[in-house]
């Protein structure tokens, strides 16, 4: 197979065509005239990126991508044991939905449950780690801007503009991530970091106009990174992983107050800054009371450690318990939100932890904990090494804020190509790896 250009990512700081120091081919060296089963091979891998992204809905949760991720079986899984986690991810996502099962069989008798809904979960969780196999074959046949482009791409194809979300806030809830993942990927090809930063501006600009606090937070932290990456090192002291998550920490606490601060300063506007206001007066905490829902999976965690099940609907008992964790925080959760969205259909969290373990028990905690190393680990290795894109840190702070903060249905939107694209390769420089 091919074996991607040893040189390191190194980006420069000029505002206009600034290129690497050192030659980098993003794409697999395959010679200078590859075969027709390699240029074919690369155009199936693009055209799957697109059809993942794009998300093309079939009954039972089943997807387009999904299907064709079974069909492409036979490439993507030798692929899994070139990387580090490949493989447990894949065991691990089917650990959970197993356990999922189990816990639902368990519950018969004392809950209403469902096997149609124990299915559907079922499918949205595996097949989004089948496609995280076809995203990291991809990787051995394209480079890396290319992954976010096509995806991207698909994400943009797969919008409904008449959704009942996007209709109200087009850019917010429809074209903002889209439009994000391939301006960056535009800005890879470049790799100037003068070019994301400018990039990086204007859509925080459009975020601060269209009232979408954790997107701007998110492109705000991004740009943090993009610049931390610029300071000066000495190029005999070795990058150290494990500082470079501390100072992670560090400057993640200090974005999150900046932005906090311009909220509540009313950068934002009146709307955004009024309702920021109430919510940290109510719960006092801006991430609690913009997230009730996190004092409702503590709640439920607290009587029911093991979990709920994937086929398993909410029992008065159950959603009085959540209830109870919400008011604890000063919320008023008899709004009609609780009943209809948290558990009208099942249980819906929220956040991909609170998700992952309602329907799939410490399965589904082992898994998410798993998602939060392995991204956590790809980015800090990029970043002390001053080789990670701002494509590849927007990707990661998303995912990241999305596996504490937002449901895992509409999380795994960017989990699966920033799994595909910071797992570090088996045998190889970690350098190597993120960077290829």
């Amino acid at each position: 197979m091919a074996v991607a250009d040893p040189s390191p990512l190194r980006f420069t700081a000029g505002s206009g065509n600034g290129r690497a120091s050192a030659p980098l081919r993003t794409a697999p060296a395959s010679g200078a005239h590859p075969s027709a089963m390699q240029t074919f091979g690369r155009i199936v891998a693009a055209f799957s990126l697109v059809v993942i992204g794009a998300r093309i809905q079939l009954p039972q949760g089943l997807t387009a991508g999904y299907l064709l991720a079974v069909l492409l079986l036979p490439v993507w899984i030798p692929v899994l044991r070139r990387y580090r986690g490949g493989i447990l991810l894949m065991a691990l996502g089917v650990a959970a939905a197993l356990n999922g099962y189990l816990l639902t069989a368990l519950a018969r008798g004392t809950a209403h449950i469902g096997w149609g809904l124990a299915l559907q979960n079922t499918i949205v969780l595996v097949g989004t780690m089948l496609v995280v196999g076809v995203v990291l074959w991809a990787r051995t046949l394209l480079p890396l801007w290319s992954i976010g482009l096509f995806f991207g791409i698909g994400l943009l194809a797969g919008i409904d503009p008449h959704g009942l979300l996007a209709s109200g806030n087009p850019w917010k809830f429809a074209f903002a991530v889209p439009v994000t993942v391939v301006a960056l990927s535009i800005a890879m090809i470049r790799r100037s970091r003068g070019l994301e930063l400018a990039i990086l501006v204007a859509l925080s600009a459009l975020s601060m106009i269209s009232d979408a606090r954790s997107g701007f937070a998110i492109l705000l932290l991004t740009g943090v990174l993009v610049v931390w990456q610029l300071r000066p090192t000495s190029d005999t002291r070795k990058a150290s992983t494990a500082r470079v998550l501390l100072g992670l920490l560090l400057v993640s606490a200090i974005a999150f107050n900046v932005g906090q601060s311009l909220i509540i300063d009313g950068a934002l506007g009146e709307a955004t800054q009024q309702r920021t206001i109430a919510q940290i007066d109510t719960s006092g905490s801006l991430i609690l009371g913009g997230r009730p829902e996190l004092a409702a999976t503590a709640s439920l965690m607290q009587h029911y450690p093991f979990g709920l099940g994937s086929g398993v609907y909410a029992s008065s008992t159950q959603v009085l318990v959540a209830k109870q964790g919400m008011h604890a925080i000063n919320y008023d959760p008899n709004n009609g939100y609780v009943e209809n969205f948290m558990f009208g259909t099942g249980f819906e969290l929220h956040s991909m932890i609170g998700d992952l373990w309602a329907n799939y028990g410490i399965a589904g905690l082992a898994l998410w904990s798993a998602l939060l190393w392995y991204i956590v680990r790809g980015l800090g290795h990029s970043v002390a090494r001053k080789t990670a894109s701002a494509l590849l840190i927007y990707l990661s702070v998303a995912t990241l804020w999305s596996l504490f903060f937002s449901p895992w249905y509409g999380a795994v939107t960017l989990l699966v190509p920033v799994l595909g694209m910071t797992l570090l390769e088996r045998g190889r420089d970690d350098l190597k790896a993120v960077s290829s």
